[in-house]
């Protein structure tokens, strides 16, 4: 049998790591979950109104780096099928007042393919035109 010597001692301490991390996801769980709790245990009734006013519609057109506009998850050419973009986004919006369009353009994005869109919903008559950027 091999004796210790008495410079090795065991370590008798409970590593409290993996508890500290199970408390702080269950923390941020209990954080991000008690304003939905809150919210729906509140119990009103809503007036009604004899009219429907619709929300704004908002349209989002995404322009990739090379000159693809996305609508509905239909990808267009900005160069080649700019008409059948106008249909589409006027068929959408057709009938529709108070109508924003979102642009979402890549920041390599020529200038020129923005410009289209933005031509292009000028002539089938959206008066807001938003172009979205990230903030930091």
């Amino acid at each position: 049998m091999k004796r210790r010597s008495r410079s090795q001692r065991l370590i008798a301490e409970i590593n409290i790591t993996p508890l500290t991390d199970v408390i702080l996801v269950l923390l941020l769980i209990v954080m991000v979950a008690t304003p939905f709790i809150f919210q729906s245990s509140i119990k009103i009734t809503l007036p009604q109104s004899k009219s429907m006013q619709q929300p704004p519609l908002e349209v989002t057109v995404t322009i990739n780096a090379i000159g693809d506009a996305l609508l509905e998850n239909k990808q267009y050419s900005l160069r080649f099928d700019l008409d059948l973009l106008k249909f589409k986004l006027s068929s959408l919006l057709k009938g529709k007042k108070d109508t924003t369009l979102l642009i979402r353009g890549d920041k390599s994005v020529q200038y020129d393919y923005v410009m289209r869109v933005v031509d292009l919903a000028s002539q089938i008559g959206v008066e807001h035109v938003v172009l979205l950027t990230e903030h930091k």
